[in-house]
């Protein structure tokens, strides 16, 4: 099955234009396979959960992995979001949740979920990766006066349900913490948080895992999977790499073509950002903006922000269905009206990067974590929060993998296969109607 989205977004062998490759570019000291070679464990996909999962084999339980990314190291939504860490890693409602999985699985997945954002910042700390780490809590803003409500009972959920540290801020509190604007009626902050700069990040978990001696090869695009008796024949163009075990770590960028069992799972979803020239303290102050933590507006359709250490701005949103380099320049100019009508003092502050990225969506709207029958592990569905979960999954991933258990302590939510996609030549007809029944809610 061919991928659902128009090839440009799909171009491994071209450089991600954002504003992260400005601040440190992707490299080439990574080389291309261009020759076969045997190892235990491979791992296809170089982004936040490909490498946490290969460093921790090989440092912690002395593996012999090999890494392979169809793209340059960096080219992947590891290294092209917003850099947000937040949770929780599902599209529903904690009610919802309850009444699902049960108070108490709930209870476990948010514990899971606190400790992807503390293994993240753990990662940083351990590895003294300079990431431009800024904030210390996220912010949920209420779009209108009545998605205020909906706020305070977030946050006495998240505090008296889960021991999550949260605080209620009206409209004027949060002018002077936060910032004012025309779609700020009042908001909550929820700790942990923080936000980096995702590529600075990842190239920094891929020195790690290089230096444990984990072998990375990147413009190495995986065409075929074969089964011989007990090993695996990777294919990449006329190489093969023999392996035991194989880990899927491709998240949005997976193709319905390599393993079947795995085939109609993720609904890919397209993520736009752009970002401004520098702002000048009179724009700054026109506003009020004070933090540097990320803010999230909640919105039906909700879209994403925060300022940035050179005091730019940063704005994302849910992208365009048609993935052509045409249709992401049309999403950057109606993002950039968008971000224009609620800060309008910005109205001539020009846009200097845009770009986009996939993200993956599940049919059961939490990730997925497992194994397969065969020596095939996967992670993938984190609906949009990576930052917080991929590390922490892939880490996760790792032990499941020495353990030779198809099982993990973790929570049901992340258990499991989701169900296939029904029709799934209809995924993107799908996703058009939601977005439809969404903004008309939104207005």
């Amino acid at each position: 099955m061919s991928n659902l989205y128009h090839q440009d977004i799909y171009r491994f062998e071209e450089p991600v234009k954002s504003f992260w490759e400005t601040t440190h570019r992707s490299n080439d000291k990574y080389e291309k396979l261009n020759k076969n070679i045997q190892t235990n464990i491979v791992v296809i996909g170089g982004g936040y959960t490909g490498f946490s999962c290969a460093l921790s084999l090989a440092k912690n339980f002395n593996e012999d992995v090999v890494l392979v990314e169809a793209g340059h190291i960096g080219w992947g939504s590891s290294a092209r979001n917003a850099g947000f860490c937040c949770i929780p890693p599902a599209k529903m409602s904690v009610e919802k949740m309850f009444k699902k999985y049960g108070k108490e699985e709930t209870k476990k997945f948010f514990r899971n979920t606190i400790e992807g954002s503390n293994f993240t910042k753990d990662l940083i700390k351990e590895y003294k990766i300079e990431c431009d780490l800024t904030g210390d809590c996220n912010y949920e803003v209420a779009p209108h006066p009545t998605y205020f409500e909906s706020i305070k009972k977030e946050a006495s959920i998240y505090k008296d349900e889960f021991g999550i540290e949260t605080k209620i801020f009206s409209k004027e509190e949060f002018n002077e913490i936060g910032h004012t604007g025309e779609e700020q009626f009042g908001a909550f902050s929820y700790k942990p948080g923080f936000a980096i700069n995702p590529l600075k990040f990842l190239l920094g978990l891929a020195n790690q895992a290089k230096n444990a001696g984990v072998r990375i090869y990147q413009k190495s695009k995986v065409t075929r999977v074969e089964k011989n008796l007990n090993k695996f024949n990777i294919i990449i163009n006329e190489h093969v790499i023999t392996a035991n075990k194989v880990v899927m770590a491709t998240n949005g960028f997976y193709k319905d073509d390599l393993f079947p069992d795995l085939n109609n799972m993720i609904l890919p979803v397209i993520s736009n950002i752009i970002v401004t020239r520098p702002l000048t303290k009179e724009e700054i102050n026109s506003y009020n903006f004070v933090t540097y933590n990320p803010i999230l507006n909640i919105r039906n359709l909700l879209f994403y922000y925060r300022l940035l250490k050179d005091n730019r701005f940063l704005f994302g949103a849910r992208g365009d269905l048609i993935g052509s380099e045409k249709s992401s320049l049309a999403k950057s100019k109606k993002m950039e009206k968008q971000m224009k009508k609620v800060f309008p003092n910005w109205k001539n502050v020009k846009i200097e990067y845009h770009w986009r990225g996939l993200v993956a969506v599940t049919s059961k709207f939490t990730p997925s974590i497992g194994k397969l029958d065969d020596e095939i592990y996967y992670s993938f569905g984190y609906q949009a929060n990576g930052v917080n979960t991929a590390p922490w999954s892939g880490n996760e991933l790792a032990k499941l993998i020495v353990s030779n258990s198809k099982e993990l302590n973790i929570s049901k939510f992340y258990q499991g296969l989701p169900k296939k996609f029904p029709f799934p030549n209809l995924r993107l007809l799908y996703l058009k109607l939601a977005l439809m029944y969404y903004r008309l809610i939104d207005k």
